[in-house]
């Protein structure tokens, strides 16, 4: 890899574009958010990598993904199928400390209300962030959540959904 696509990895990694990384053996595979959610396998005895962005691999997504091991930013597993679910097992490493699992989700959360068509995706995360700020009591992430809601009903304002989820963050800040 060369030294500019390093030097983008590590732009990525401080801007807190490496939403996690897990390790299996010499493995690690992360969620990196680009231009959409890319993720990326690499092999740490070989160097040999693959991301799904549209370069395949020795791109900025891999360098972030280094850099945050380097960084000592990742989740050990031991778990047989974190080859197959790697995504799995770090949200039950997120589960086990709801004040990161939050972050992440807010931050997953923003990054998919530019990038989801849908609003599937956008509504998935906002139910299980409303669950964390529950589980946290961190009030000041209400804050984030109304804005992201602002914006979700202005694009999706012929969304019934859009009004559910208004009820359910009312219901939250009601009962905090």
């Amino acid at each position: 890899m060369d030294e500019k696509t390093l030097k983008k990895g590590e732009r990525y990694y401080k801007a807190g574009k490496v939403l996690w990384v897990v390790k299996h053996g010499n493995r690690l595979f992360s969620k990196v958010l680009g231009t959409y959610p890319y993720y990326v396998e690499l092999d740490l005895s070989t160097g040999e990598n693959h991301c799904t962005c549209p370069l395949g691999g020795d791109c900025k997504h891999v360098a972030a993904t280094m850099k945050a091991y380097e960084s000592g930013f990742y989740f050990e597993s031991f778990d047989k199928h974190a080859e197959l679910f790697p995504e799995a097992i770090a949200m039950e490493f997120l589960a086990e400390v709801p004040e990161l699992a939050l972050d992440v989700t807010l931050k997953e959360l923003k990054f998919s209300l530019s990038t989801d068509e849908s609003g599937s995706e956008v509504a998935k995360l906002f139910r299980r962030a409303l669950k964390l700020v529950e589980m946290t009591g961190k009030m000041e992430a209400l804050h984030v959540l109304e804005e992201i809601l602002a914006e979700y009903k202005h694009v999706f304002s012929d969304y019934e959904l859009s009004a559910k989820l208004e009820d359910e963050l009312r219901e939250l800040e009601a009962t905090i």
